[in-house]
């Protein structure tokens, strides 16, 4: 029983060392309609910012690049919006006003093109975990859209992937839970498969979290293993 609790105890040190900060992107108070979102904003969050909010641990060492087929060096391409067409996405999921918008007044990264991307560039030593975020098309024009979202590495490969449609006005929370490797830069990409209309302007993002975890050094983890080896061989004595 005291082996059990001991590696229990070496086990629990162990994720003490790679605890989860978190970082939540609202969009509150970036700007008028139309305002372009930064190309690097919510980057390396070691506090609380406009729109987004660090109140379960930053994400100091991940720097968050806003871009797409059609970004330039001075432009995102996405931007803010606050129309109310856009309050089911904005009530999919309610957070703080400081940082989040309301239902009666949306604040929200508006898609106008058919390809955005997010990039998180993660120092050595963390590693990206992707959490969840609300994804919706208004329902401001009747018709249909469809998208592929993707999350990919820095070799291009694939490590997550997901479809969505849409019929009219839906929004949907996407929760693709994944953890990054070491110091690995991964690119969530939303990028449209098909349309009914010209659905420019009518899908937007909301509620993006995202957190950090430490990996710990391999010095560290083969101390804390000879260290169980030397108390499991003492209990066999």
């Amino acid at each position: 029983m005291k082996t059990k609790l001991t590696f229990l105890t070496l086990g629990l040190m162990l994720g003490v060392a790679s605890l989860a900060n978190a970082t939540i992107i609202g969009f509150s108070g970036l700007g008028d309609s139309n305002t372009a979102i930064g190309l690097n904003y919510a980057s390396n969050a070691s506090s609380d910012g406009t729109g987004y909010t660090v109140s379960n641990g930053s994400t100091s060492n991940i720097a968050v690049t806003w871009g797409g087929a059609s970004a330039s060096a001075t432009d995102s391409s996405w931007d803010i919006h606050h129309s109310t067409w856009f309050t089911p996405i904005e009530g999919q999921t309610t957070g703080d006003s400081t940082w989040d918008g309301v239902s009666s007044s949306p604040d929200i990264a508006q898609l106008d093109y058919g390809n955005v991307t997010i990039t998180f560039t993660v120092d050595s030593g963390y590693a990206l975990v992707l959490n969840s975020f609300d994804f919706g098309q208004t329902a401001e024009t009747s018709g249909t859209s469809s998208w592929t979202l993707s999350l990919t590495n820095s070799s291009l490969t694939t490590v997550w992937s997901q479809t969505v449609d849409f019929t009219d006005g839906q929004v949907y929370t996407i929760s693709p839970a994944f953890t990054g490797e070491d110091g690995e830069t991964y690119t969530l990409t939303f990028n449209r498969t098909a349309e009914s209309y010209s659905t420019n302007g009518r899908l937007a993002l909301d509620n993006l979290s995202f957190n950090q975890v430490a990996i710990p050094e391999p010095s560290t983890v083969a101390l804390f293993g000879l260290a169980g080896l030397g108390l499991l061989r003492r209990r066999r004595k």
